[in-house]
């Protein structure tokens, strides 16, 4: 299905579109972007939970982060962390599709899982 605009592209989406082409150049950078949006925070969201599990554990047995302080911020390190789980179920193109290359028609957008 070719798609202009992100109405469009949301009914495709909701449709499970086996292929969705994207002909609007400035719709086709948003989706580029917020897949690129999508790999950061999957990454940051390992890294942040790892950050804050190992700074939880203290298994350098560091009194600084025993401190009043450090279990606040602890706190919102792991709360962070937990919600970036999250953050790719607010834009659901990317969650379910992914880029597969341009041609002359736009950018080509596949799902992320076969059936």
């Amino acid at each position: 299905m070719q798609v202009a605009g992100l109405d469009e592209l949301k009914q495709a989406v909701k449709a499970l579109d086996p292929e969705i082409v994207v002909t609007d150049e400035g719709l086709a950078k948003k989706v580029v972007f917020w897949n690129t949006l999508r790999t950061i925070a999957n990454v940051l969201v390992i890294v942040v939970l790892a950050v804050g599990i190992a700074w939880w554990a203290n298994p350098l047995r560091i009194p600084e982060l025993e401190q009043d302080w450090a279990l606040s911020a602890r706190r919102i390190v792991l709360g962070f962390g937990v919600l970036m789980l999250f953050a790719e179920y607010v834009i659901p193109v990317v969650r379910l599709y992914k880029p597969a290359g341009r041609d002359a028609l736009g950018l080509k957008l596949v799902p992320r899982k076969s059936k």
